[in-house]
């Protein structure tokens, strides 16, 4: 008589649970910055505006932390936004405050910022007054992060660089 064959056990397979989302947290010691403004006419065909208006700071500066990139030379260009306006922000969702970019030598990061914060920025931009930049996103991936929250600060204590290295 042949042997007959046992059915196969079924087992079920475990799912491994989704990994925490890891943040690192960037620093940034600013070197110089640089302010552009322009203002011409707007030759867009639905042009809402009859005006076109462009401002922008651009701090650059050396990365501290995290070590072992490519490059520590950074770039941050901010520009002001209309649309990050309390009552115009409130029907967004967005997904992050800005972006770094890895690429020709240096990290290029972009963020909007709201319009009326320009100002006050630039005042302690001219007296300086800041000297740090601290970013918090998500880990470099194919030469791209995306940042939940950025600051400008004063002054950074060892504490805050200690808690940055424990962090990542």
């Amino acid at each position: 008589m042949a042997e007959e064959l046992k059915p196969a056990r079924f087992t079920r397979k475990k799912r491994g649970r989704k990994p925490l989302e890891e943040f690192v947290d960037y620093i940034v010691e600013i070197e110089s910055w640089d302010w552009s403004y322009s203002l011409s006419l707007n030759s867009d065909r639905r042009a809402v505006d009859p005006y076109h208006e462009f401002r922008h700071l651009q701090i650059r500066g050396r990365l501290l932390h995290p070590t072992g990139l490519s490059t520590d030379r950074f770039e941050l260009t901010l520009l002001p936004s209309h649309d990050l306006e309390p009552e115009a922000r409130k029907q967004s969702s967005p997904l992050c405050v800005g972006s770094l970019d890895a690429h020709r030598g240096r990290l290029a990061g972009l963020m909007s910022i709201p319009a009326d914060s320009l100002a006050p920025i630039l005042q302690m931009m001219i007296g300086e007054r800041f000297k740090f930049i601290a970013m918090r996103g998500d880990r470099f991936k194919r030469r791209r992060a995306l940042f939940r929250s950025f600051r400008l600060e004063m002054t950074m204590d060892e504490d805050d660089m200690l808690a940055t290295d424990s962090a990542a």
